[in-house]
C-alpha cells in the first residue's frame, strides 16, 4: 500500500523548468523570432505566447512570431506554460531572457 501512494504523490508533482525558454532569431521588424520551450520536469508543455514589454501580444501563440512595426523600441519575450500530464490544474510558467530592443 505505502508503494502505492508513492506512485500517487509521484504523478501530482508539479511541472518545473530545468532549463529556461529561449529565443533564437534578430530583433527587427520582419524578421522571425524562434522560441525554444525549455526542459520540463514532471510535464508537458501545454501553451505558449509572445510577450511584448511584459504584456500578451494578441494572437502570437506560436513557436515562432515574426516581429510587427508596432514591436519597434519594446523587448521581447517568449513564455511556456507546463502541465502535469495527469492534472491540468497543476501548471506553471517560465519565461525567456528579453531580446535587444527591437528595430526597424
Amino acid at each position: 500500500m505505502a508503494r502505492s501512494a508513492q506512485r500517487s504523490r509521484g504523478f501530482m508533482c508539479a511541472p518545473a523548468f530545468t532549463a529556461a525558454p529561449s529565443i533564437t532569431g534578430t530583433a527587427q521588424v520582419g524578421q522571425t523570432l524562434t522560441g525554444a520551450s525549455g526542459t520540463v520536469r514532471n510535464g508537458t508543455v501545454s501553451a505558449h505566447r509572445w510577450l511584448r514589454d511584459g504584456a500578451a501580444i494578441s494572437g502570437a501563440t506560436a513557436a515562432t512570431y515574426v516581429v510587427q512595426a508596432g514591436d519597434v523600441g519594446a523587448k521581447i519575450t517568449y513564455e511556456v506554460t507546463a502541465t502535469n500530464a495527469l492534472n491540468s490544474a497543476n501548471t506553471v510558467k517560465a519565461v525567456s531572457a528579453e531580446t535587444a530592443t527591437v528595430i526597424a
